[in-house]
């Protein structure tokens, strides 16, 4: 290398603006850059400046510069960073995690630049921040940065998405050309959450150019994870660490004991942890996060590792989540959802999936729209959504230990056998009555009260302390691929037999927005309420056996839409108003049994009304009046062909919820008030014949139904009925009498 000292004192200063060989960025390159990138190729100092595209410093990019040092180009080729997705930051409060890239020879780096960015895991305001090369550090939060798409839409930082995607203005002069740092920090806990994983990154010029090649990015393969330590002694230790260890929870005050082992609110094996693949450092961290040591944590980690279990998650990807080709996989991958990739960006985009080719005969009462295959253009929650915040022995103490709704659990695991179909089949009794005692346990003392943060994580946790370990036994006991022993032949393909979704919502635990439940938005609220009700659908969608609501009660979930619509100023989410409508009708009509019995066929849960309503209009709000109307008719002769198929003398014995007759010879539909529309069969049929007409369905297939009605329900004047016109669908000439 002595060479060069011959060279470099002939060199004269050279403008050199945004030249990457502007190693110390004074503004020219000069002797100066020359014998800094000398000290970077001899090791004397870092090698921040490579320049020839192999990420190494050497005698060739030395050269560059002294040409460029000459009055020549600046021959640099923009080094291929390695960039290992995803980053985590995780760790205590204030750990950071860097990243390098180098900027392409001749970027623009004028105007104003952005940082975008795809992070998991972020929950509050004050949780994360970035700096870029010595930059001050840059807050994450909602003020700096923009939240794209329908995760802004759902609440946006601590709203119903877990994976966000963002953008974020980065000041002038940040980025530089040559080699640039980003560090992402963890600022610190809010008493649950350990950090945050960044899924995508990138710098975009001001013409929206990404200057990171997708080339300098590769994807960590948890297969190829060891465990910390493979000494089996420490094994063994990691496994009664997971099982007894003391844990705590930091608080304002200091670190505060906690009765819960990680068994308690994990699966009872760590399973969990293996499946969706969180990393050792998680590991470590949480176990950190809970009192215990670096080496305590590790032990956990390497008895996790080693744990002989299926592990095709990962803890950004929401279990359960719907997607093309899901029931092609094992059975055992089916927990681990589809991906993030699955989650459409527009409701739009989920009509090719209802009708295949355009077709709706996917739709007829004897087929089954498949609704783990069906994307929607919603996240379900990531698994650690569904662990409790708060395990129930620590909020409810002997009130909960003492209690069937924790001793009958144990019962459950002695019962069972894994994948002895007859051993589950025998034993169903004890999953349909696990559920009983937790309302009486956990709603009381709330529902007449105030919520405050500390009672909605209470209460919600114990519901979702239930859902953990249903999740558990369904796992290990391979419950999900034997449907059959617990429906028989009526079965889905995979299923839970349970309800545990539908009431983990906080619609059925009462639970009003505010602090506790997320960012404590109206709109935060509304989605979690609904998303469980998303995954009762794809996990138990009745099969078959649907009785009194139970598993779903299909009519309420079609309320609980409009509200979500309404509080999320009414995204378009027509299409998965249609997933609904479909499969609540298909459901009903598998039962197989008319509504004249209890448990048999339930109109209300499947009316006509809901499809041409005012209140619904804002679901439809992407949808093409022409597309909206098609799929409207679609529906409507499905449901005409199951309603007509039952005689007046069932529907005269059948009652609804309310106890009520779901006709009689003497109820005169037309006098019904708007509000029991929805509720009362009779209502509904009437109030929704003009409505269909004013949205274009075909008027002789209303006419039809009317002459069908008017044999079900002989008191009301269907002929006046059938003249009535609407201004719109809120208002008809039908509406106040004849």
């Amino acid at each position: 290398m002595k060479k060069f000292g011959l060279l470099v004192f002939v060199i004269r200063a050279v403008s050199a603006q945004t030249s990457p060989c502007d190693v110390n960025k004074d503004g020219v390159v000069n002797i100066a850059d020359v014998q800094t990138e000398i000290n970077e190729a001899l090791g004397v100092t870092a090698c921040t400046t490579p320049l020839s595209g192999n990420n190494t410093c050497s005698v060739v990019d030395v050269q560059i510069i002294i040409t460029a040092a000459l009055g020549g180009t600046c021959n640099a080729t923009a080094a291929q960073s390695n960039i290992q997705l995803p980053v985590e930051v995780i760790g205590l409060d204030g750990a950071t995690k860097s990243i390098s890239f180098s900027t392409p020879a001749g970027a623009n780096l004028s105007g104003t630049m952005q940082l975008s960015l795809q992070i998991h895991g972020l929950q509050y305001e004050t949780q994360a921040s970035v700096q870029v090369n010595s930059s001050a550090w840059l807050p994450i939060n909602t003020s700096t940065v923009t939240i794209l798409g329908l995760a802004k839409t759902y609440g946006g930082i601590g709203g119903g998405y877990h994976t966000l995607p963002m953008t974020m203005n980065l000041p002038a002069g940040a980025i530089t050309a040559g080699t640039n740092t980003l560090t992402f920090k963890f600022n610190g806990t809010d008493g649950r959450v350990s950090g945050y994983r960044v899924l995508a990154v990138n710098v975009n010029d001001s013409s929206g150019n990404a200057l990171i090649p997708s080339s300098a990015f590769t994807w960590e393969d948890p297969n190829t994870w060891k465990p910390p330590s493979s000494a089996a002694a420490d094994i063994a230790t990691g496994q009664t660490l997971w099982r007894t260890a003391s844990l705590t929870v930091p608080t304002s005050s200091g670190a505060v004991p906690i009765l819960a082992h990680c068994t308690d609110c994990h699966a009872q094996d760590g399973r969990d942890l293996k499946y969706f693949n969180y990393s050792n450092n998680s590991i470590q961290t949480r176990s950190m996060f809970h009192g215990l040591t670096a080496q305590q944590g590790d032990q956990i980690a390497s008895y996790i590792r080693t744990l002989n279990v299926p592990n095709p998650g990962r803890p950004w990807n929401p279990p359960y989540q719907p997607g093309p080709g899901l029931d092609s996989q094992p059975v055992a991958n089916w927990a681990a959802g589809a991906g993030l990739g699955a989650v459409l960006d527009s409701d739009a985009a989920m009509q090719p999936y209802l009708m295949p080719g355009g077709s709706t005969a996917g739709w007829a009462p004897n087929q089954y729209l498949n609704q783990r295959e069906i994307p929607i253009a919603m996240q379900l929650p990531d698994w650690n959504s569904w662990l409790p915040g708060i395990h129930p022995m620590d909020a409810f103490g002997t009130a909960f230990t003492s209690n069937a709704a924790n001793t009958m659990y144990p019962q459950i695991r002695s019962a069972l056998k894994p994948g002895i179909a007859s051993v589950y089949s025998s034993n169903l009794y004890l999953l349909s009555t696990w559920y009983t005692d937790f309302t009486s346990i956990f709603l009381p003392p709330y529902e007449t009260g105030t919520w405050t943060a500390a009672s909605r994580q209470t209460v919600y946790s114990a519901a979702l302390w239930k859902l953990v370990k249903t999740w558990e036994i369904n796992q290990e006991f391979g419950l999900e691929g034997m449907p059959q022993a617990a429906f028989g032949s009526k079965a889905d393909l995979r299923a839970w037999y349970s309800s545990d979704l539908f009431n983990t919502s906080p619609n059925m635990l009462h639970i009003t927005p505010g602090p506790g439940l997320g960012n404590g938005s109206v709109v935060t609220r509304q989605y979690v309420a609904h998303i469980w009700y998303q995954l009762q659908l794809i996990l138990n969608d009745g099969n078959g056996h649907e009785f009194t609501h139970d598993p779903i009660d299909y009519g309420y979930v079609q309320g609980i839409l409009k509200d979500l619509a309404s509080a999320a100023g009414y995204p378009p989410s027509g299409m998965l108003l249609m997933e609904w409508m479909v499969k609540g009708l298909q459901e009903e009509a598998q039962i197989g049994v008319g509504p004249e019995k209890n448990g048999g066929f339930q109109p209300n849960s499947v009316s006509p009304i809901i499809l041409c309503y005012s209140p619904w209009n804002g679901l439809w709000s992407g949808t093409p009046a022409a597309t909206r109307t098609a799929l409207t008719q679609a529906w409507i002769q499905q449901w005409f062909s199951v309603v007509s198929s039952f005689t007046t003398a069932q529907y005269d014995l059948g009652k609804d919820g309310n106890g009520r007759p779901y006709a009689s010879p003497t109820e005169d539909p037309g006098n019904l008030a708007t509000d029991n529309w929805i509720s009362i069969f009779g209502g509904g049929v009437w109030a929704s014949l003009p409505r269909l007409r004013y949205l274009g369905v075909d008027p002789n297939l209303t006419y039809q139904i009317s002459a069908w009605a008017a044999t079900v329900w002989p008191a009301g004047n269907w002929a006046a009925d059938n003249a009535a016109t609407c201004n719109s669908t809120a208002t008809c000439k039908s509406d106040t009498g004849y």
